[in-house]
């Protein structure tokens, strides 16, 4: 019941008693009623006091809780955009994983067909050697020959000219062959340097490919 509510009982009750008790008892009941209201009164200055230092209370928890609040917004807001940058780098970074995992098997598929290129020069290289060592042998053998003909095998000579001339040849060939080789070899070298820079950025990014396994 409001403050209000209770003043009009109050006072309905004091007319009431007034009007049994006649104007003799009035001015007893009147003090009692004014000793009750103002303690009344009292009571609710008091509660009026304690409420209001509840709302101040209140108030201050409102704004400290508006504060914390407004603080914990602003971290999510700093935190979104953390989380923003994070994911822009992370995609960043996985295209040029997948940019160096590209190069990384073009790489060793060219390193594996030098290599076998390589293998089939020096084969080549091999036999054009052995071609030769048998060509010198001939030479050698005919050059004996000559030696105990004494000049009267002119055809002889002709062929070991002829010979002389496609061993010329074949060292050449050789000679050619093997710049190949070094040249690929080189390449193979590039290729490989290659390969371990490629397998270097893997592993920076905490990757690791299967074509780096052994290199």
């Amino acid at each position: 019941m409001s403050t209000i509510g209770r003043r009009i009982n109050l006072g309905l009750v004091l007319f009431v008693v007034l009007s049994m008790v006649g104007t003799g008892g009035t001015t007893v009941l009147y003090q009692d009623s004014a000793s009750e209201l103002r303690t009344q009164n009292e009571n609710l200055r008091e509660q009026n006091a304690e409420l209001r230092q509840n709302l101040d209370e209140t108030r201050g928890e409102l704004q400290s809780t508006q504060s914390r609040v407004d603080e914990l917004e602003a971290t999510l807001d700093t935190r979104s955009e953390d989380v923003d940058q994070v994911a822009t780098e992370l995609n960043r970074t996985e295209q040029q994983l997948n940019a160096t995992e590209v190069q990384l098997s073009e790489t060793r598929q060219s390193l594996r067909e030098s290599e076998d290129r390589v293998e089939e020069l020096q084969g080549t290289v091999s036999d054009l050697r052995s071609e030769r060592n048998d060509l010198q042998d001939r030479v050698d053998s005919l050059n004996n020959e000559i030696d105990d003909l004494e000049g009267e095998n002119e055809d002889l000579e002709e062929q070991v000219s002829d010979l002389n001339d496609e061993i010329d040849s074949l060292e050449s060939r050789i000679d050619n062959l093997e710049g190949d080789i070094e040249d690929l070899n080189d390449e193979i070298d590039d290729l490989e340097q290659d390969l371990k820079q490629a397998c270097n950025a893997l592993d920076n990014t905490n990757e690791t490919s299967s074509a780096c396994q052994g290199v």
